[in-house]
């Protein structure tokens, strides 16, 4: 009986101290994403294709960030291309930001101050510019935008991201355009003002 007994209390410890593995939590778009080293060049090429003609399925940016740098030169070359479709331009841009690349802001910015190009092209550059520049230089780039183009919709956008990214600290700056805007014009400002009142 005592050897049975000091048997279970030798094998006792490792079954009763036996944990499972740890559960790894799911990850969030905020989080950093470390890029798919396995998927070969092909594979990128496949899983931008599949992205960028995503219609009902929205693309997050982790996606995006999972594909690592492989997938610029694509995205690059689909965003400058006014012969692509616009919402396939759209999403490479919100590609590009979601990335980080380095040249992305010299690229939006262009983009968003083309008043030929479509508006759904010029609304993901607006968003992409914002997104990529520290606060300080996105109020600095955005601001052309907001005073030079002709479209009074992207003016209200880079209105509304000038008030995200300065936190209402540059909200004087929407004002003003705000007083020069005709009527009609104003209608847009509608989310700029209510992220600046946001802010105070």
């Amino acid at each position: 009986m005592l050897n049975v007994l000091l048997a279970v209390l030798l094998a006792g410890p490792g079954v009763m101290h036996k944990k499972p593995p740890p559960q790894q939590p799911p990850v969030s778009d905020g989080q950093q994403v470390q890029p798919q080293e396995e998927l070969s060049a092909d594979e990128v090429r496949d899983h931008v294709e599949g992205y960028l003609g995503s219609i009902d399925t929205p693309i997050t940016a982790n996606q995006w960030r999972a594909l690592g740098p492989r997938a610029v030169p694509m995205l690059e070359r689909i965003a400058m291309d006014q012969h692509e479709l616009p919402t396939r331009r759209a999403k490479a841009i919100d590609g590009l930001a979601a990335l980080g690349d380095t040249r992305a802001p010299a690229l939006f910015k262009r983009i968003a101050s083309q008043d030929s190009e479509k508006i759904n092209v010029r609304f993901a550059a607006v968003r992409g510019l914002a997104q990529v520049t520290p606060p300080a230089q996105a109020v600095t780039n955005l601001k052309p935008i907001l005073q030079g183009a002709k479209d009074s919709r992207v003016r209200a956008l880079a209105a509304e991201q000038i008030a995200v990214r300065s936190r209402g600290k540059s909200c004087d700056l929407v004002k003003a355009q705000l007083d020069r805007e005709t009527n009609d014009a104003r209608g847009h400002y509608g989310r700029a003002m209510k992220q600046c009142a946001m802010e105070k």
